[in-house]
């Protein structure tokens, strides 16, 4: 009995100095958010780059959060829950009804959190809701705003790695891509690097696409990297371009980034982890000359050409 209340203590304690031992009120900004995607932009837009609004339709939103370093031997469910805080605050919000889908509930049951009070209370809340309510990730039920999060899709783009070799210290780079079905049609420039602080003040640092990508000097010669693409997504259409891929999923054509991400996370199958292929052409369009520019990717190397 003393070392339950000993180990719920220190739970308690490691959540109080985390701030995440108590649910707070939303803040005036999250207050005044009209989807889900603003709920996310204004809650998360000032701390991270890494968790994104990164396709839109009227009816639709892509959602991906990309996880870094992670050791291979920890089942971690934070990111996750990051997700589903922000979807059941913005349904709070709203007036809604929260269900929570089979999906969810069996990926949390799979990623035991140590010392995580808000896993606890998740996976408590879960429990008592049970299965079969809804069978994808996460709904909200609401006559003013409601949506469903379909699915989410895990281990995409995976990255592996050893510190100095040693093959027991593995660990992963991965991102996961959740489907939102809306109820009402949304507005739509809502991604969430374009109204983030954090992204502003990143590219404060930096004249061109160019100087971000850290060419060395007379070289447009890189290797491929995954997280470069996410880069020229961002820096393009911050700055007003139109961003396209073409390669052999578009039957070579140039296809927009966000009905191409779109289509392809829902025709990847079970066991397909990459969003693009082994040769992609990435294509930013821009009225200004000087923000427009292209990327070649071929196998394991990435050229920067300058214009469309």
């Amino acid at each position: 009995m003393k070392q339950t209340l000993f180990l719920v203590s220190s739970i308690l304690a490691l959540s109080f100095f985390n701030g995440c031992a108590t649910t707070s009120q939303p803040s005036t900004a999250l207050q005044q958010a009209t989807s889900l995607k603003e709920y996310i932009a204004f809650k998360r837009g000032s701390e991270t780059l890494s968790y994104a609004v990164v396709a839109e339709k009227e009816n639709q939103t892509l959602i991906e959060y990309r996880t870094y370093d992670e050791a291979m031997n920890v089942a971690d469910a934070r990111a996750m829950m990051d997700v589903l805080d922000d979807a059941k605050g913005y349904c709070e919000l709203i007036g809604g009804l929260s269900i929570y889908g089979d999906q969810a509930i069996k990926e949390i049951n799979t990623h035991p959190t140590a010392l995580s009070l808000d896993y606890v209370n998740y996976k408590s809340t879960m429990q008592k809701q049970g299965l079969g309510k809804f069978e994808g990730f996460y709904q909200c039920h609401s006559s003013k705003d409601g949506f469903a999060i379909t699915f989410m899709k895990d281990h995409v783009e995976v990255r592996q790695s050893a510190i100095l070799g040693n093959q027991r210290d593995l660990k992963e780079t991965y991102s996961r891509f959740y489907m939102i079905q809306h109820d009402h049609l949304q507005s739509l420039g809502v991604k969430t690097w374009l109204k983030s602080t954090k992204y502003a003040q990143f590219l404060t640092n930096y004249t061109s696409f160019e100087e971000i990508l850290g060419l060395e000097k007379n070289s447009s010669i890189l290797p491929w990297r995954y997280e470069r693409i996410l880069g020229a997504h961002k820096y393009c259409t911050y700055y007003g371009g139109k961003f396209y891929v073409s390669n052999a999923f578009t039957q070579s054509q140039p296809m927009s980034i966000d009905d191409y991400l779109f289509t392809r996370i829902n025709a990847m199958s079970s066991t397909t982890i990459n969003i693009f292929m082994n040769q992609d052409t990435f294509i930013c369009k821009n009225k200004d000359a000087k923000k427009a520019f292209r990327l070649i990717h071929s196998d394991k190397q990435l050229e920067f050409k300058q214009g469309e």
